[in-house]
């Protein structure tokens, strides 16, 4: 089979050649259909989050030549002997965050978060390729109302964006700040937003294009954040309270210490983005606050059934650009590098 593969860090990815594998017990062979491009396969293509490398962050390193890709739905092509509840050919969307099981983080249903995971495209080959192994069967989700390339974004976008929400903490009749709102992770949160509760969406992001893209995804307001006074336009939509809620796509230096005055008290802060910046906050001011800054990363399994549920059923849809087949995977990545594509890019292997 054909699958696009990171040989070296920090170069381009190659079309290899190599052979289907063959699964056992729960295993899962799946026909790629759809593989989402995703920024964090910018981070694993240079080996670098922000001033961080792969080991700083207690990630091992991959064994090269890697297929990359996490965003994955596609068809039922071959099963293990243990494998049950499945057809042949059944649509799938696959979850690529998985566990091994045993630690304390699988023991609480946050198999994301495992010690020793089982990450396709991560640990193991991905996507980016006409066949990938699905390690458990439990993993895949069947699809009905979804078309591949739909699904493929959810099972990363999707969970991650809609964990971030979960983690802000918003109630109704609060407001919401999206920074990054015009790209493939930031519509999506503004489109589960509005889907999931009766709250005020003001988006934000750095061109028009994006700005636009915000305003169709539903946002109750679109801030082009290059604008003069921008804080004070925002702070103005709130009657000078603030924010109740700010979710970063980002978390750069242009993002973290210029957005999170604008939080309300008990307001709290999401960090989604690995651009890698420090963030500065006088203690005083967070404490007589009582503010909350929060990472999250990507969600657990509950997460992912929520999310297909929510798009199976119509609320949300994700919006995909088609890019080409495999031979267009370093351009799709070099679009995400550059900053040069909005909503989520689409390979169909």
């Amino acid at each position: 089979m054909k699958s696009a593969r990171l040989h070296e860090v920090g170069r381009e990815l190659k079309i290899d050649d190599i052979e289907i594998p063959i699964p056992k017990g729960r295993q899962v062979i799946v026909k790629v259909r759809s593989a989402g491009v995703c920024h964090s396969d910018v981070h694993y293509r240079d080996g670098k989050w922000g001033n961080f490398t792969p080991q700083g962050l207690g990630f091992k390193s991959p064994n090269l030549p890697m297929t990359l890709g996490h965003e994955i739905a596609g068809e039922v092509a071959e099963m293990g002997e243990d494998v049950t509840g499945l057809d042949y050919k059944a649509a799938v969307a696959v979850n690529p965050w998985e566990g091994e099981g045993l630690c304390y983080y699988c023991s609480i249903g946050e198999e994301q978060m495992c010690d020793n995971p089982v990450r396709l495209g991560i640990t193991q080959d991905g996507g980016y390729a006409e066949y990938v192994l699905v390690p458990d069967f439990r993993y895949l989700k069947t699809i009905k109302n979804l078309s591949f390339d739909e699904a493929a974004p959810l099972t990363c976008a999707g969970v991650t964006t809609y964990r971030a929400i979960k983690e802000a903490n918003i109630d109704p009749g609060n407001t919401l700040l999206i920074i990054g709102s015009g790209g493939g992770l930031g519509s999506l949160a503004v489109k589960i937003s509005k889907a999931i509760g009766a709250i005020t969406v003001i988006g934000v992001d750095i061109s028009d294009k994006a700005i636009k893209l915000t305003r169709d995804a539903g946002a109750d307001y679109a801030i082009n954040a290059t604008e003069n006074k921008i804080n004070k336009e925002i702070m103005s939509l709130t009657n000078g309270n603030g924010v109740n809620g700010i979710i970063d796509f980002n978390s750069s230096d242009k993002t973290l210490n210029i957005y999170s005055p604008l939080l309300a008290k008990l307001g709290t802060y999401v960090m989604v983005g690995q651009f890698g910046s420090e963030l500065n906050i006088n203690a005083i001011v967070a404490v007589r606050k009582a503010l909350r800054f929060k990472g999250t990363y990507t969600g657990n399994h509950k997460d992912f059934t929520e999310i297909i549920n929510l798009a199976e059923n119509k609320h949300i849809k994700p919006d995909v650009k088609f890019i080409g087949g495999l031979e267009k995977i370093n351009d799709a990545l070099e679009n995400l590098s550059t900053l040069k594509v909005t909503g989520r890019q689409i390979i169909r292997p």
